[in-house]
């Protein structure tokens, strides 16, 4: 397999010797962008049903017909999920905090509004189309959910997982447990915004059943650093067990 061909994702399901169509997007990438014509291979995945090989049968300025052929890669067995809540940052700051999480495996992502939350509108748009691109390039074979913009009140009240949030708690507000004592794979975590929950949230966390406060270090760390660092803990609990 040719690991420099281009990699896609579609939202159609992949059956092999069943024509696919590209959006127009993908396919000005494909024709204008990377200088694919007619006869040229590419790889494509679903998300679901594992990554093939196909071969471009059509492409034109707004379309572009895919031939799938050979199944490259199987799905693989999604058995953990990693939950990463948000506070929505600033463009550029969320564009890393985006990639990163997709690239550290994070398989579910919760905007959420807190009183200093800095970006309280988000392009669902936009960042769901983010998050397909950063799985292309880093050959993750599953998509994250992009979870609705919800507030924390109403996170925390909706909230039907059975695992733990893992609050990164900056300040000593309440004894704190050290990042990576928890060591199971499904996990969740809760990143503040800049400036940090207020006192009323910081009140309605430290009594919250299903909220643990953990520490990240003495150092004050920028949101999406603080989520790289705790999706990055998973990431290597992850290979000590391989």
């Amino acid at each position: 397999m040719d690991h420099n061909l281009p990699r896609l994702y579609t939202p159609n399901q992949i059956k092999i010797q069943e024509p696919l169509a590209l959006d127009q997007a993908q396919a000005h990438y494909l024709k204008n962008v990377m200088r694919r014509n007619n006869g040229d291979k590419i790889r494509i995945f679903d998300g679901k049903n594992g990554e093939y090989l196909a071969t471009i049968t059509d492409i034109g300025k707004k379309s572009c017909i895919l031939s799938p052929h050979e199944q490259i890669k199987p799905q693989p067995t999604q058995k953990n999920r990693v939950h990463l809540l948000f506070a929505p940052l600033p463009k550029n700051r969320m564009d890393i905090l985006i990639e990163k999480a997709v690239e550290m495996g994070a398989t579910d992502l919760h905007p959420i509004l807190t009183s200093r939350t800095e970006n309280r509108k988000i392009n669902t748009d936009r960042l769901h189309t983010q998050i397909i691109e950063a799985a292309e390039q880093c050959e993750c074979m599953h998509i994250p959910s992009l979870h609705t913009l919800t507030s924390l009140k109403s996170t925390l009240h909706q909230w039907t997982h059975t695992e733990h949030i893992q609050w990164a708690c900056e300040r000593a507000i309440t004894p704190r447990k050290p990042l990576g004592h928890n060591t199971s794979a499904t996990q969740a975590f809760l990143i503040g915004p800049a400036g940090g929950f207020d006192n009323e949230e910081c009140s309605m966390l430290n009594t919250h059943p299903l909220i643990t406060p953990i520490t990240l270090g003495d150092i004050i760390l920028r949101a999406e650093t603080a989520s790289i660092l705790c999706l990055a803990s998973i990431k290597i609990q992850t290979l000590k067990s391989e």
